[in-house]
């Protein structure tokens, strides 16, 4: 499914204008699309703004919202190897394809498209994938040139996750002793660190727990926890779900919302600094999937089983996880006024996006 194409601004030139021409770099690409909408007369835009991982799940959801909410904004979507992004999202923002760890492509792509803010939510956020290549993990998480190409005038805003919280001592606060157990949460951890002191008043850090929602706009209908519930319940699959790993899930459009109003609003060295963004209870897998259960009308006893993850064999644990990682997000909350949904909201608002289909 596509997007429509109704936003005047950001109807730009798709990928197959291209043929035959040899690669562009990101920036060039970037200066060719931005040239295309010059040239049809089109009207600067009021903000400029660059979405790092925009072909990711939230990315997705982020620019649909953007694109829909500031239609005179210019979106700059840096995005990774998703072969159908470019035409899905073509018409409401400048797509580029980005290597994160190419550093010269990153400094020259930041310095031609000049952001009045960054979201950056790119990352390698499997931590299996992260402990396999801790290096590459580090060198995609971490990104050196991305914080020293911002402009001077520029705001950052940085998708962490709980993952940076060792899960022995929740619910978790801002004030509490962040000491992440796995290479993604380390390597989070360092990029918050690095950014808070390269842009002490001008950055947040948006400590993310588990994102739940409906399936992306796009045509690759990237899903949430809540489709992989769905998808294997609808199928009378049983299934193992871990019972003694909690998080304070979080619903995507509630992270959209705040994403939007650092962007439209800024960041102030009063609202600088570190937040925890998850949602207002604390639950397990086990618990997730029965929400989706009694939403879909399913037999969560004989299709649910609740594992321990610690009673797993080493090898089926070669990745650390912290079992706890709750967190308290009133600081976030006081400082959006963005109400906070809750477990059985988030799994009917996916239900009712997907329509007849199984979330």
């Amino acid at each position: 499914q596509h997007l429509p194409v109704s936003f005047a601004y950001h109807t730009l030139c798709m990928p197959g204008s291209l043929e035959g021409l040899r690669a562009l770099s990101p920036a060039e690409e970037y200066l060719r699309i931005v040239a295309s909408a010059a040239a049809r007369g089109l009207a600067p835009p009021d903000k400029t703004v660059l979405i790092t991982g925009a072909s990711g799940y939230l990315g997705q959801h982020l620019i649909a919202h953007l694109a829909r909410t500031f239609p005179t904004w210019r979106l700059a979507a840096a995005y990774g190897g998703l072969d159908t992004f470019a035409e899905d999202f073509g018409a409401v923002c400048a797509c580029v394809q980005l290597d994160l760890t190419d550093g010269a492509a990153v400094t020259a792509l930041v310095s031609e498209v000049k952001p009045d803010v960054v979201l950056h939510l790119a990352a390698i956020s499997s931590p299996a994938v992260c402990e396999r290549d801790p290096a590459r993990a580090r060198a995609v998480n971490e990104c050196p040139p991305l914080l020293a190409a911002v402009p001077a005038h520029a705001c950052f805003v940085f998708l962490s996750t709980d993952q940076v919280y060792d899960g022995l001592a929740a619910p978790y606060t801002e004030m509490s002793a962040a000491a992440p157990v796995n290479v993604y949460g380390q390597s989070k951890l360092s990029f918050e660190r690095a950014l808070t002191a390269a842009l002490p008043s001008r950055s947040v850090c948006l400590r993310s727990s588990l994102i739940l929602g409906p399936p992306t706009p796009g045509r690759c209908r990237k899903g949430s926890f809540l489709q992989f519930c769905a998808e294997r319940l609808s199928a009378g699959t049983a299934t193992d779900f871990f019972s003694d790993e909690v998080r304070s899930v979080v619903w995507v459009g509630d992270i959209v919302s705040i994403l939007a109003s650092l962007a439209r609003d800024g960041v102030s060295p009063q609202s600088a600094g570190v937040y925890n963004m998850g949602g207002p209870e604390r639950v397990t897998r086990v618990e997730v999937a029965e929400a989706v259960a009694a939403q879909g009308g399913y037999d969560a006893p004989q299709l649910i089983r609740p594992v321990a993850r610690s009673s797993l064999p080493p090898a089926a644990r070669a990745v650390a996880s912290p079992p706890d990682i709750s967190m308290d997000s009133t600081k976030l909350r006081s400082l959006t006024g963005h109400p906070a949904t809750r477990l059985a909201e988030m799994v009917a608002g996916a239900a009712a996006a997907a329509g007849a289909s199984p979330f």
